[in-house]
């Protein structure tokens, strides 16, 4: 045998005794099943309302839960996607061989690429060594800080930073906003807190099996039947400017800081028992503590304020209230509903609904017209005769109005008083001027005239008119004309404003 057939020989026998490395043959979701699940499944299992709530659009979805909780990718041969395969609604759907595909695909843990740079279970969210697990230890530090040594803006398109001098992707590496697919990509609130689309926990229970049920965050951050809108993050927890999970925000603690602007400013959350005390709950209702985490036990009308509230007016909601129906056990729209206030009359800010004709907002009995718009003044404001509306204290459900003069009623330090018996004023500012034949009306008597509040001119130390009227006299020019006298607009603006006006401002 020759040297050249004998070192072939050695060759040969070498080789065979080497053991082969065998092919991974796996099925895996990227460039194999998410294409057969696309084409098959995603028709009726994608946004806007998957059927089942089971979503084959993306690897997230489809090793996510359905809507009955169940996680669909497991390995066991009654994994919900098999299942339904297996249904005669879904006969045919697929062939043998897609389905020997699906099979072998979740048997090997249905997994999403193949290993690489990053290990199996660092790409699967079910996974403890996911890179959700790995970022949360890291403070998110490689997703935000481009110059951290593991960036992952080094190899992935759509990670929030990425290293100066690197400008483009790695080869196959996949884009974060593969998964992520939300607005704000991997920084949406959805990635940590809840689900795509969907800011708010509970997460999805196949991805965090440890996680309590949290029907509380639905009810106060969706719209519901009490809230058009869902109530601010930041009405219980410390917002973070956008694409800042830094700080308090990830440090995997539970912050509760309630917002004193809507919550109210002794508003308190005990951690221990779960109950918030003193907040918009606590309104005179039935349940002022509710618990977070009470299961099935939805407020309803009458928990957190009475229906009616205690000494409120006893008449129908909707005499006063636009969104009540006339019980105050439903509501029609809830625009106005939890916003920080109460909101009376029709809606637009108008008390007419209650007190007036439409859109005038004072009663239309006594002397109210003749202070709301007076022929020979400025409009005199109501807070000057009576208290302004606050909150479920109004009205007080008396029957009749309290009076509390103040403002230009008391001007100079008069002690005006109001005698409801006579219904009359007496020591007013307004009306008790120097010489006036009139200092003490009665509210149901007649309209007042000049010469009512004070005399024309009024007595010493005021200058004897001479004759001028007091317009043309060289004192209050601009406020009237004509004769008889009459207000001009300029004189009616600067007349009974609480100063004497020897020039109209």
């Amino acid at each position: 045998m020759s040297h050249g057939a004998a070192a072939l020989l050695f060759l040969a026998a070498s080789a065979c005794s080497t053991p082969r490395q065998e092919q991974d043959v796996t099925p895996v979701y990227r460039g194999g099943v998410d294409a057969l699940l696309r084409a098959k499944c995603a028709r009726c299992h994608a946004p806007p309302a998957p059927a089942g709530g089971w979503r084959a659009d993306s690897y997230v979805g489809t090793v996510g839960c359905t809507a009955a909780g169940k996680q669909a990718a497991t390995r066991a041969p009654d994994t919900p996607i098999l299942a339904a395969l297996g249904r005669p609604d879904h006969a045919g759907l697929v062939s043998s061989e897609e389905l020997a595909t699906l099979t072998q695909w979740l048997a090997g843990g249905a997994r999403s690429r193949r290993e690489g740079v990053h290990s199996a279970p660092f790409t699967d969210p079910r996974s403890s060594e996911s890179h959700g697990q790995f970022l949360r230890a890291r403070q998110y530090r490689p997703m935000l800080d481009g110059a951290d040594a593991d960036s992952c803006g080094r190899c992935h398109d759509g990670a929030p930073a990425r290293p100066a001098q690197v400008r483009s992707a790695a080869a196959e590496a996949t884009a974060c906003t593969t998964c992520h697919t939300d607005p704000a990509g991997p920084l949406g609130c959805g990635t940590c807190h809840g689900a795509p689309g969907r800011p708010y926990p509970p997460r999805d229970p196949c991805f965090f099996p440890g996680d309590p049920p949290s029907p509380a965050h639905a009810a106060h951050a969706s719209a519901s039947p009490a809230l058009a809108a869902g109530v601010a993050c930041a009405t219980c927890h410390p917002t973070p400017s956008a694409g800042s999970p830094s700080g308090t925000h990830a440090n995997t603690h539970v912050e509760v800081w309630l917002d004193p602007a809507l919550a109210g400013r002794e508003a308190t959350f005990d951690p221990r028992t779960q109950q918030c005390t003193g907040t918009c709950h606590a309104r005179g209702g039935a349940r002022p503590t509710p618990s977070w985490s009470a299961a099935g036990t939805k407020m309803t009308c009458g928990d957190c304020h009475g229906a009616p509230p205690a000494g409120h007016y006893r008449g129908d909601c909707t005499s006063c209230h636009r969104e009540a129906n006339a019980s105050g056990t439903a509501l029609s729209s809830t625009t106005l509903h939890l916003n920080g206030k109460v909101d009376l009359g029709d809606g637009s800010g108008q008390c007419g609904a209650c007190h007036g004709r439409g859109a005038d907002p004072w009663p239309t009995t006594g002397a109210h017209g003749a202070h709301a718009q007076p022929k020979g003044a400025r409009a005199v404001p109501c807070e000057t005769c009576h208290a302004l509306p606050d909150g479920a204290r109004h009205p007080s459900g008396t029957g009749s109005a309290t009076v509390r003069l103040a403002g230009l009623a008391v001007r100079g330090g008069r002690n005006a008083s109001w005698d409801p018996a006579t219904k009359t004023c007496a020591g007013t500012y307004c009306h008790e001027g120097s010489g006036g034949s009139a200092p003490a009306p009665r509210w149901t008597g007649g309209p007042a005239a000049c010469g009512d509040c004070h005399a024309i001119p009024p007595p010493p130390p005021h200058a004897p008119s001479g004759g001028a009227t007091c317009s043309s006299g060289g004192c209050h020019l601009g406020s009237t004309t004509g004769t008889p006298p009459a207000m001009t607009s300029g004189g009616k603006d600067a007349h009974v404003n609480g100063l004497i006006d020897r020039v109209l401002p």
